[in-house]
């Protein structure tokens, strides 16, 4: 009987769905580029999956307030393309977040078609192939890039035109930057609490602790050793949030709401603030947090030249002045300019889409922040822990365009989406009555938050 339910399953696309939760969260963090690779595969695997099975492909994009909130916002970002400084980046990149944000959202709902053998198969696949990309990251910086310097200097093709992060001598490449890793660390960051919430679904007891604690030192080791000082704040911040949620979910929530607003309405004062206290100067500092103090000074300045509907999307890069004019005055560390990007999505929003965008992408992230209430109650701490390392990367760390960013959260979002899924049908083993959207931006909106009803044997 197993066998035989083992053969469909692979036939029918199964072991493909295990191959891609195995090899994306090991390549991917192995090469960062490459997340939009598989977010696309494992959307199209999950979704076809799901069609082979004689679903009705609409159940894969439920209408609810989450999903209406990003499409509008995609769409919007796509309308800038008519006023956009740069209209082939802008139409461009809000193309691709439009993509991102349907195939994620499918992908999340196509996951319903696997049943509680499939989702732990899938489940051992994702965080194994998590557990060696973060075991490979830590490699990396511990030996300084031993194993990129290798591929490399093997394969030559490889190696960057611009050795912004590479030493290079005779055609070698001698050194690397670890600052060259920090997309690696944000990756193996954002694959920390959907792994988590797989292993304490997966297991339970001495075990479950024994291996959420290792699981957790393999993720968190590397991400502390770095120099991505980002994914440094996303640890510590969602690593405070995930005990208030699990002991105040609603109210965890509803402040995680309330926080991602107020980094739209404090961002401008605050890079004002930050450096009229002159803390561009101060050498006490990190340099890379100097530099972006008059990045977002200079760009909170020029928020104001297009205050309504922004520059356009991705269009930062195109007004950007030559370095050749551009002021930097003494003693700054860079200088007077917007960059390629402002390392900061609450204040690129302002800058490239302006008040409209604001609006539209806060109560974007409030219609998802809000959903986690519908996920199973053990899987909201983890979903919350999650939400605060994005608004933590995304506060500080590279463009909001970068295609590379932009695919590594859908593919977050679906593997903690995979273990709420796994969560709930481990509650319907046990008896107990889960009223709950595992797919958290999938469902209906008149779906009941998560309750636990045990069951009739044990009233």
């Amino acid at each position: 009987m197993f066998s035989t339910t083992a053969l469909k399953y692979r036939r029918d696309g199964g072991g493909a769905v295990v191959s891609m939760f195995f090899l994306g969260p090991l390549v991917t963090a192995a090469v960062p580029r490459l997340t939009w690779l598989f977010l696309f595969l494992l959307a199209i695997i999950l979704i076809v999956m799901f069609l082979r099975r004689g679903n009705d492909w609409r159940q894969l994009l439920q209408l609810n307030t989450a999903l209406i909130a990003v499409l509008v916002t995609t769409l919007y970002a796509t309308l800038t393309t008519i006023w956009a400084a740069d209209r082939i980046a802008a139409l461009a990149e809000s193309s691709l977040a439009l993509a991102v944000a349907l195939a994620t959202f499918a992908a999340c709902s196509a996951l319903d078609v696997l049943d509680r053998w499939q989702l732990r198969r899938v489940a051992l696949a994702f965080t194994t192939g998590a557990f060696l990309g973060a075991l490979f990251l830590l490699i990396e910086l511990l030996t300084h890039g031993a194993i990129t310097r290798m591929t490399v200097n093997l394969i030559t093709v490889l190696q960057p035109h611009r050795a912004k992060h590479l030493v290079i001598s005779d055609g070698e490449v001698t050194k690397i930057n670890l600052s060259l890793l920090d997309r690696n660390v944000a990756v193996v960051m954002f694959q920390l609490w959907p792994g988590l919430l797989i292993l304490r679904t997966i297991e339970r007891g001495p075990r479950a602790v024994a291996l959420m604690v290792l699981y957790f030192l393999a993720g968190t080791i590397p991400v502390m050793i770095s120099e991505h000082d980002s994914s440094q704040v996303a640890l510590v911040g969602s690593a405070l949030i995930f005990p208030l949620a699990g002991l105040w979910r609603r109210a965890t929530v509803r402040a995680l709401a309330v926080l991602w607003c107020a980094g739209f309405l404090l961002v401008l004062p605050a890079a004002f603030a930050a450096f009229k206290a002159n803390l561009h100067m101060a050498t006490w500092l990190p340099d890379s947090f100097r530099a972006r103090v008059i990045l977002w000074e200079y760009t909170a300045e020029h928020v104001l030249d297009h205050p309504w509907l922004g520059i356009g999307a991705a269009s930062t890069p195109a007004l950007k002045q030559p370095r050749a004019i551009v002021e930097q005055p003494t003693g700054f560390i860079i200088p007077r300019t917007t960059g390629q990007h402002a390392h900061d999505l609450f204040l690129q929003t302002w800058y490239e889409l302006g008040i409209v965008g604001v609006i539209l992408i806060a109560f974007a992230g409030v219609a998802v922040t809000l959903r986690i209430p519908l996920l199973p109650a053990e899987a909201q701490p983890f979903a919350a822990a999650t939400f605060t390392t994005f608004a933590a990367v995304a506060a500080f760390s590279w463009g909001m365009w970068q295609e590379w960013l932009i695919c590594a959260v859908g593919l977050m979002v679906i593997y903690l989406m995979l273990g709420a899924r796994l969560s709930m049908a481990n509650a319907d083993l046990t008896g107990a009555h889960v009223h709950a959207n595992p797919k958290c931006i999938g469902g209906d909106d008149d779906e009941v938050a998560a309750v636990q009803v045990p069951p009739a044997s044990a009233q």
